[in-house]
């Protein structure tokens, strides 16, 4: 389902500007409780329903909510922005001013399906966007696209595209690192790595949307609606209709993998269910933070299970309705949207409660109505809670927890505190609004670049939540800039040459709250030509090696207009500079402590202080031997023929490596399954049958175990 997880979004980025500070308002009644205050009396929202879905059955206009930066994003089946009794025709996917509400019309994606799905990149750079269209702007792009969160335009470089599924569609989405986890209904993946069958999940890079050939895990009967990957566990969890997962029969749609390999945990609790009709034994949503694993669905349930080995920890069933479907951690909260009517009860037991309820083994209770919030670190419903929302009769499919604490709610919403809404809404409580200031920024400096131009550099401020970007003044204490994100600088343009200028900057959080200023920096803004040209991004950060104390790495090298300078190496757990070298595209980082994780990234810069755009982010532990961690290049240039009724010949050109390729495995396409081990770079196949066409593939391997992505595909068909 779609989602936006607060928890791991507040720790890997934070540019996201305060949503409405004139809307809605929580005040908390002793001990959780809460109410309504400082209603606006007009509010923007979607109004239409599209038909010919695959959700048709589901009434609800809104299925994700996202926010990157100073706009919030709304996807599902809705035909029109709705203000008043005004419409304006904007389908499936909408923006809005996080600040003021309004419809930002200047967002105009061209989708020609439902959106199911929302995903904002860690660094704000891309939105990514899953549904059941299958054209983006009259491109053929099905069920999935990588979109410029400021202009609406598809990202450069993002070719990864789904097929099949009938079609194929996408109704969840996760990051976690570099992985963007999919999830929904299709059976083939296309990326610059090449063409793979998948079974309905599959993760990418979110950076170069290559996928990832060699995880696949195999989910048939049915389709997948939720997906969660375990920031503390080797873990991927799928949720949805499916009867099996690697040959492994699923129960009530739930299925635990291991983000390693794909493959099945085992050892673990069976999920519990609370109903014999097996056609309503699934699950909508799922979620994971803090050893805590959330799963809701079908027969009116939420589930807190101990993610050590999936035991049983609380049982929510919520009565007379009505089921749950979607899941939103936010802080230490975990709110889930259902079609709970006003007139239903929150019940909660240490075993499942089955549907239709008895009335018997639940040991707290309380009214419940559209929305619920649990605690996150104890699983257990949050006593007094009740947001005052009204539906219509799918209720809530979509929340969303901004920075700020304040929560987005959307499905088929008609009101909040008693005034008319259109499927949306937003609510904040006071408990967990971030009142805390960003730290002062340090060390500003001003360089005239030419031209008019004039460079501002700073070090970091630092948030409890995360820094959402930096405003620049001048002396006379007037804005001049904003800058959303983590960069510590920025380039002022346009200023009279010879003019002497005085600038300092603020930090502001999520919240805005902001920090004191910086120390005044002057400069006098001189002509002539200037380079402002950033070097190309490195590419291909991994790691060359693993010693004691130090890691070193290797990446792709820049090019730039003028000249790399050299490269800068990045802590990214701070974001911290913590190297600098020359123009070789290499690197070791000393001085670390065996046994730390830590994890790095790349920016190149010219002799004109211009930095490139970061590297993908790459980890390692230091440890008192040296490690060989690098792949071996892709073989190229297969070639086959058949060399008689029942073999084959196929040949390749070598790959390289670090250290030394010590052979190569040769695979049955159709089946990824492995069917020879040769030294050299020819192989003889054996045993096919007579007029049969098949498919192989080749992937090198060195000593250490490191195996190449494979190369290209080649059939060979026997007389």
């Amino acid at each position: 389902m779609p989602r936006t997880i607060t928890s791991r979004f507040f720790r890997r980025f934070a540019p996201v500007a305060a949503a409405f500070a004139t809307l809605f308002t929580l005040v908390a009644a002793p001990p959780a409780s809460a109410e309504l205050v400082d209603q606006p009396t007009t509010w923007w929202g979607v109004d239409g329903l599209a038909t010919g879905t695959q959700t048709d059955s589901i009434r609800s206009e809104i299925f994700a909510i996202e926010q990157v930066g100073d706009r919030v994003f709304v996807g599902g089946r809705f035909l029109d922005i709705a203000h008043e009794n005004n419409r304006f025709s904007r389908p499936f996917l909408a923006a809005f001013d996080a600040t003021t509400g309004i419809w930002d019309d200047t967002f105009t994606p061209d989708l020609n399906g439902a959106v199911y799905a929302l995903e904002a990149a860690p660094d704000g750079s891309a939105l990514f966007v899953g549904g059941e269209f299958t054209q983006v702007f009259g491109n053929n792009v099905p069920a999935l696209v990588s979109l410029d969160p400021q202009t609406g335009a598809i990202s450069n470089g993002w070719t990864t595209r789904l097929q099949g599924g009938n079609p194929a569609n996408v109704r969840a989405l996760d990051l976690q690192g570099d992985d963007l986890y999919i999830g929904g209904s299709f059976n083939t993946i296309v990326s610059d790595v090449g063409t793979d069958s998948v079974w309905r999940a599959a993760r990418i890079d979110w950076q170069t949307g290559d996928h990832d050939p060699n995880w696949r895990p195999v989910v048939q009967g049915g389709s997948v609606w939720g997906i969660a990957a375990s920031p503390d566990a080797d873990r991927v969890y799928l949720a949805g209709y499916f009867t099996t997962v690697n040959g492994d029969v699923s129960i009530g749609g739930f299925h635990p993998l291991t983000s390693s390999t794909g493959a099945t945990v085992t050892g673990v609790q069976p999920f519990q269910v609370n109903t014999l009709n097996v056609s309503r034994q699934y699950l909508y949503d799922v979620e994971v933070a803090n050893g805590i694993v959330w799963a809701v669905g079908s027969e009116h349930f939420v589930q807190a299970l101990n993610e050590a080995d999936l035991s049983l920890r609380y049982f929510h069933l919520s009565d007379p309705k009505g089921d749950y479907q979607d899941l939103e951690i936010v802080g230490d909260r975990v709110y889930a949207g259902c079609h709970c009517r006003q007139d239903s009860t929150l019940y909660t037991g240490t075993a499942p409660m089955f549907f239709p309820f008895n009335g018997q083994g639940f040991f707290d209770s309380q009214p419940n109505s559209w929305i619920s919030a649990f605690d996150a670190n104890t699983g257990l419903a949050i006593d007094g809670f009740d947001f005052d929302i009204t539906a219509s009769s799918a209720g809530v499919w979509a929340i969303h927890g901004a920075p700020d604490g304040c929560v987005w709610i959307g499905g088929d919403l008609t009101g909040t505190g008693g005034l008319p809404q259109h499927s949306m809404t937003r609510v904040c409580d006071p408990d967990l609004v971030d009142d805390e200031r960003p730290t002062t920024p340090s060390g500003l400096t001003a360089a005239s670049a030419g031209g008019g131009d004039v460079e501002l550099e700073w070090n970091p401020s630092t948030d409890n939540i995360g820094v959402a970007g930096y405003r620049i003044f001048d002396s006379a204490n007037d804005l001049v800039a904003t800058s959303n994100g983590v960069a510590t600088s920025f380039t002022l343009s346009g200023l009279t040459i010879g003019e002497t200028y005085t600038f300092y900057v603020k930090a502001f959080d999520a919240a805005q709250n902001s920090s004191w200023r910086t120390n005044l920096a002057s400069v006098t803004v001189t002509a002539g030509a200037q380079d402002l040209e950033r070097p190309s991004t490195p590419t291909g950060l991994g790691i060359d090696g693993i010693g004691s104390g130090s890691v070193s790495l290797a990446w792709n090298p820049s090019n730039d207009n003028v000249g790399v300078a050299g490269y800068k190496i990045f802590d990214a757990a701070t974001n911290t500079e913590i190297l600098e070298t020359g123009p070789t595209p290499s690197a070791t980082v000393t001085g670390l402590t065996n046994g730390q994780n830590y994890s790095f990234y790349v920016k190149a810069f010219d002799a004109a202080g211009n930095t490139s755009w970061r590297t993908n982010t790459v980890s390692a532990t230091p440890s008192g031997n040296a490690v060989d961690v690098e792949r071996p290049t892709p073989p190229k240039g297969l070639q086959g023929a058949a060399t008689g009724a029942t073999t084959a010949e196929l040949s390749w050109t070598a790959s390289t490596d670090d250290v030394g390729v010590v052979g190569y495995r040769v695979f049955d396409a159709a089946t990824d399954t492995e069917i020879l081990d040769v030294a050299g770079t020819s192989a003889t196949l054996t045993g096919l049958t007579p007029g049969s066409t098949s498919t192989f593939y080749v992937k090198a391997y060195d000593a250490a175990g490191n195996t190449s992505w494979r190369s290209n595909l080649r059939a060979v068909t026997q007389p």
